[in-house]
């Protein structure tokens, strides 16, 4: 036992694992990515949050143990601005959004940082919080949901029509509202973007491209004839997107 202890209290052993602190806002970092620019199909969600939630344990016990040491002070210092930023961008998903909020509170009044600043830094985190989610309920009222990848995730269907290459697929956001204006609205996105996670794929959803708006009892009809050119509706379509922009896709008719 006494081994373990002078193990465990060994300055260079906590020094070491403060490192690992830096990692936490990396991965709020990451997530807050994903869940903004990426639709999430999980194979399997429980396993996925139960996994989320465990690293979030695991860094607060990092930062815990190292609470005293200058790069888990900084990284307790500066997480919940990250955290805000993940609040705000996947707002009402509070499984994703509750743990890093909860840990990077009980870190921040645990490190070892001093009173005062404590004090100061978490009177503005507090006021961020409160106000900048306010002004989002109220924009949200005002102009509709925010979101990056002005699509809304919910008509979106499964089903995907990939290019040959499978480099480029097809996607469709069908509202249905059982009316003459039922749409259906085609988007091309670049698979070659996804991301596997474990018990998750993601597809790249920011920068897709609208292609064509279509009654829903009539949809468009949408071919592949290669692995850059598009049949919508007999009408030959090329694409090609740039290196430095994703999501700007140049369409060039052959009529």
């Amino acid at each position: 036992m006494e081994k373990l202890v002078n193990i465990l209290t060994n300055k260079w052993l906590n020094i070491g694992v403060s490192v690992l602190s830096v990692f936490y806002p990396i991965m709020i970092i990451f997530v807050s990515w994903i869940y903004t620019a990426y639709y999430i199909e999980p194979s399997n969600e429980a396993a996925l949050y139960v996994l989320y939630i465990f690293i979030n344990v695991i860094f607060a016990g990092i930062m815990l143990f190292t609470r005293k040491r200058t790069v888990t002070i900084i990284c307790a210092m500066i997480t919940p601005i990250f955290s805000f930023f993940l609040l705000i961008l996947t707002f009402g998903n509070w499984i994703i959004i509750i743990p890093p909020i909860a840990v990077c509170v009980f870190i921040f009044f645990m490190c070892g940082a001093g009173e005062t600043a404590k004090m100061i830094i978490g009177t503005l985190y507090l006021i961020l919080f409160v106000v900048g989610t306010l002004v989002y309920l109220t924009l949200s009222q005002l102009i509709g949901e925010f979101s990056l990848t002005s699509v809304d995730l919910s008509l979106r269907s499964t089903t995907y029509q990939y290019s040959p290459d499978k480099q480029y697929r097809i996607v469709t956001y069908a509202q249905h509202n059982d009316s003459d204006r039922s749409t259906v609205t085609f988007y091309l996105e670049r698979a070659s973007e996804d991301i596997s996670i474990p018990f998750a794929d993601c597809r790249r959803v920011l920068g897709s491209i609208r292609l064509i708006t279509s009654a829903y009892n009539k949809p468009a009809e949408l071919e592949w004839k290669g692995q850059h050119t598009l049949l919508i509706d007999g009408r030959q379509r090329e694409f090609e997107f740039s290196d430095t922009a994703l999501w700007d896709v140049i369409f060039r008719n052959d009529d």
